[in-house]
């Protein structure tokens, strides 16, 4: 059994099987479908931790074919350890498919090989690839940042407020997010230096363990915040900041300026860049290229209360279609008309016209 780290936060429990000699399939004929797939991935998770690493070997190999020579750089399984039970994900394991350590079949000098496939391809250096949730937290560990408690709050709270927004997977940082960080570097800088916070959670860490005075840390914290403060309030008096507009090809109807995007307190919207001469406002809609199965309008791609993304008709409220299931691109092969994709357990593929039975399955 491993022991945590001196700094792990005991307070949170794992999810765990309370009876780990049960195995996955021992209890699948009691289970459902969606049951069994959570205890198998709790159940395979909680052994792997507690099951000896996986030994790689490191190989570069030269190959020669004729007048050429390849080389390849990987690594091969001496030992599979914990992978036997439980593989990470893509994600989890992105760093080392990015260092291109891919896993290599056991080979001999000499050994003859059989090409398979020949294929050129051009790589160029890439940017870092934008945070996702998971990849984000796992900086935050890395740094000795936050505490598995304070990780899904910050997200939550950076999605809130519109300093990012999600783009499929990624964290994307908006305008408001890059004016904000901004004013922080140069009113705060010590504040949001990556050491000073990691430093903030070990003085805090000590406080928990009894080793230091609470009263006295927070001291030697806000002496030192507090002058900042006060330094911060003088050099931004009178001082607005500004979010900087978006342009966009949408035409004002009032007086033919390109309207910009703005953020306000409910999100972002569009107006025209005329004001006050001009107040021209819009709801930003998204154009999904469906045809509304009713009255034949578009179908737009919108937004509930709570963030949602659901698809209604350009006419609304005049007409009632409201679906949250995706519009495809593909049509209909019996009437034409726009086919929409639902996913979960139920998952298919149907046209929703009046009439039109058209239907298939995900994977058909």
């Amino acid at each position: 059994v491993y022991r945590g780290r001196a700094n792990a936060q005991d307070a949170h429990e794992a999810i765990r099987p309370t009876m780990p000699e049960m195995t996955p399939d021992q209890v699948k004929s009691s289970l459902s479908g969606d049951q069994y797939k959570l205890y198998k991935l709790v159940w395979e998770r909680f052994i792997a931790s507690q099951m000896a690493t996986a030994l790689l070997d490191t190989v570069s190999v030269d190959i020669r074919a004729g007048e050429y020579l390849f080389k390849a750089s990987g690594y091969t399984v001496k030992f599979d350890g914990y992978t036997i039970l439980y593989e990470e994900s893509k994600e989890e394991s992105a760093g080392a498919e990015e260092e291109g350590a891919g896993a290599l079949p056991e080979m001999e000098k000499g050994d003859l090989l059989k090409l398979k496939s020949l294929e050129s391809s051009q790589h160029f250096t890439q940017p870092p690839p934008r945070f996702t949730e998971a990849s984000l937290i796992k900086t935050l560990e890395e740094n000795g940042i936050g505490r598995p408690s304070t990780y899904a709050p910050t997200i939550t709270t950076i999605l809130s407020r519109g300093y990012v927004e999600r783009e499929a997977k990624a964290l994307k940082p908006t305008a408001l997010g890059e004016v904000v960080t901004q004013l922080m570097k140069d009113q705060f800088k010590k504040i949001v230096d990556v050491d000073f916070t990691a430093q903030m959670e070990k003085n805090l860490d000590e406080v928990e363990e009894g080793s230091v005075d609470w009263v006295d840390t927070l001291a030697v914290f806000y002496e030192d915040f507090s002058a900042m403060l006060s330094q911060a309030e003088k050099n931004m008096d009178g001082t607005r900041v500004k979010v900087p507009d978006e342009e966009t090809d949408e035409i004002c109807e009032l007086c033919g300026r390109k309207m910009v995007i703005k953020t306000g307190r409910f999100g972002k919207f569009l107006a025209c860049p005329g004001f006050p001469e001009c107040k021209n406002t819009r709801k930003i809609v998204q154009d999904t290229g469906g045809v509304c199965p009713l009255c034949g309008g578009k179908v737009l791609a919108k937004k509930s209360k709570k963030g949602k993304v659901y698809y209604g008709c350009e006419h609304n409220p005049q007409c009632g279609f409201m679906t949250w299931d995706t519009p495809l691109k593909e049509t209909c092969p019996k009437c034409g008309a726009t086919l929409f994709k639902k996913t979960g357990k139920m998952g298919r593929i149907y046209c929703a016209k009046d009439g039109c039975d058209y239907e298939r399955g995900l994977k058909d």
